[in-house]
């Protein structure tokens, strides 16, 4: 695709990262060392190969950043990112606040089948929870993925979509800036690395926002 083609396509969407900026630990060749801004390990050593170029060696775990959770998370042997189909982590996305301590079924009636479910909750007050009876409302419809912002997805929630026998439902946790949203309804990425075997994976996770142009 040529740059004006892709010009086009996204000249009526407005481009907003929902990934949060991971700072990790970093061991330099000379031996400084520089913190990073994880609670959980994330640490790269820098190091020299042929050339000369400069590479890293990466020790971490899979629920550092903006991840999605699959369904290796809660079944040993379960499906991994190489055995999801691509088309589950991205669609028409419907963007939900919430500023109650519980996010009930009645919170949900504007969610469709076959939506990704984007929910956030400002920042500062309590969490807000995904009821049980909501998890599993979610499951049913079924709705195509999870993603959350400041709001919990406990053990409930973990068991009615990524346990769904026949359409496990990935669930995307450490998502941000939901709140520059404007539009309810957006479409969402948010890719997998192709690594076999990992329970979870790192995503640069994007909303295309509806523009309406203006012309004067």
């Amino acid at each position: 695709m040529s740059a004006p083609e892709l010009t086009d396509l996204f000249r009526n969407y407005k481009i907003i990262d929902l990934s949060v900026e991971v700072r990790p630990g970093v061991q330099k060749i000379d031996g400084n060392y520089h913190w990073g801004n994880q609670i959980r390990k994330f640490e790269i050593r820098q190091f020299i190969a042929l050339g000369p170029h400069f590479m890293y060696w990466v020790d971490t775990e899979t629920h550092v950043g903006t991840h999605v959770e699959l369904p290796a998370h809660i079944i040993e042997g379960s499906k991994s990112p190489t055995e999801m189909p691509l088309e589950i982590f991205m669609g028409k996305a419907i963007v939900l606040r919430f500023d109650s301590p519980f996010i009930t079924p009645s919170d949900l009636g504007k969610v469709e089948a076959g939506d990704i479910v984007l929910m956030w909750s400002p920042s500062g007050g309590r969490t807000p929870l995904i009821s049980s009876e909501s998890a599993k409302l979610l499951a049913e419809k079924p709705i195509k993925m999870l993603g959350v912002q400041n709001v919990a997805a406990g053990n409930d929630t973990h068991e009615a979509l990524l346990g769904k026998k026949d359409v496990p439902i990935p669930i995307i946790e450490e998502l941000a800036h939901l709140e520059e949203i404007k539009a309810e309804r957006v479409f969402f990425i948010g890719l997998p690395l192709r690594v076999a075997e990992l329970d979870s994976s790192w995503i640069r996770a994007i909303a295309l926002e509806p523009v309406n142009e203006e012309k004067s």
